[in-house]
């Protein structure tokens, strides 16, 4: 089965797949993309026509590449009308829309600020999307008295399934493979984006696996698999719990973005997977 893609993927292919020069397995993507998104193929539908139009001999000489540079005036157009929203959803936590496949830390040392980190939650609930809950058992049981409050049946969403809880107990690879499984079914079941809220601090229960490193192992991984499926990922952290070399390593190292304030920005401390577990496990 062909990979999920993301809008701004299936965008930044569009003038290749319309010139016939994406590799199969991308192509592939792309076409199961456009057949999933009402937006997507409507852009793809409207662009094809104009391409098509020019390209008749009887009209216009169309030069090399035209396509190309026809998908970046479109692609430009849309931006400056604000109609390309569809690529990213609303966070809740600030006031700032996300691109799906992203992974991003929210610090959080009070409870003010730990309700600010459910709202993620929200819009998605309101809408179609799908929640999974992370984390020890404390803080889960935290989450869904902060939605009770907010006047969400937990239970209710529970049974539909469009809440999904998953308690930190296995290794990163186990708890990874978990992920990836309910991410799958979500997109089976028409989930449109998934909400993924994860929380880590020491709760009563200690850390599985290898402790401190599995859970910078689980964060390092977790910005790959995001960038796999139309998610978001959100980790809180209770730095009133969490030992220094979590938050400095798991916290700041491991997330492209961050919660600063009342915006959303690029962490200038993230550390790429590859260069991270380097460091984390020499040789």
């Amino acid at each position: 089965m062909a990979a999920v893609i993301k809008c701004e993927e299936a965008l930044g292919n569009l003038s290749a797949y319309l010139d016939g020069e994406l590799p199969a397995d991308v192509r592939s993507r792309v076409a199961r993309h456009l057949a999933d998104c009402d937006t997507c193929a409507r852009v793809f539908g409207e662009t094809r026509m104009v391409v098509q139009a020019l390209g008749d001999d009887g009209l216009v000489d169309v030069p090399q590449g035209f396509s190309r540079r026809l998908y970046r005036r479109l692609r430009a157009h849309l931006e400056t009308v604000g109609e390309v929203s569809y690529c990213g959803i609303p966070l809740g936590i600030t006031d700032d829309r996300i691109d799906l496949g992203s992974h991003l830390i929210h610090f959080w040392q009070n409870d003010e600020e730990f309700e600010r980190g459910v709202r993620f939650l929200e819009p998605g609930l309101r809408g179609r999307d799908h929640c999974v809950v992370f984390g020890h058992r404390e803080a889960t049981d935290k989450v869904f008295r902060t939605l009770a409050v907010k006047g969400f049946d937990v239970p209710a969403l529970i049974e539909k399934r469009r809440i999904t809880l998953l308690r930190r107990e296995a290794p990163a690879p186990t708890t990874l493979s978990d992920i990836a499984d309910i991410f799958q079914a979500a997109v089976r079941a028409g989930a449109p984006a998934i909400r993924y809220l994860g929380n880590l601090g020491l709760g009563e229960a200690p850390l599985p696996g290898r402790g401190i490193d599995d859970v910078l192992e689980l964060e390092a991984k977790a910005t790959a698999l995001a960038r796999q499926f139309p998610a978001v990922v959100v980790c809180m952290y209770d730095v009133n719990t969490l030992p220094g070399r979590l938050i400095l390593k798991g916290g700041f190292q491991t997330h492209p973005l961050a919660v600063c304030g009342d915006h959303l920005t690029h962490n200038p401390y993230y550390i790429p997977e590859q260069a991270f577990l380097r460091d984390l496990r020499p040789l």
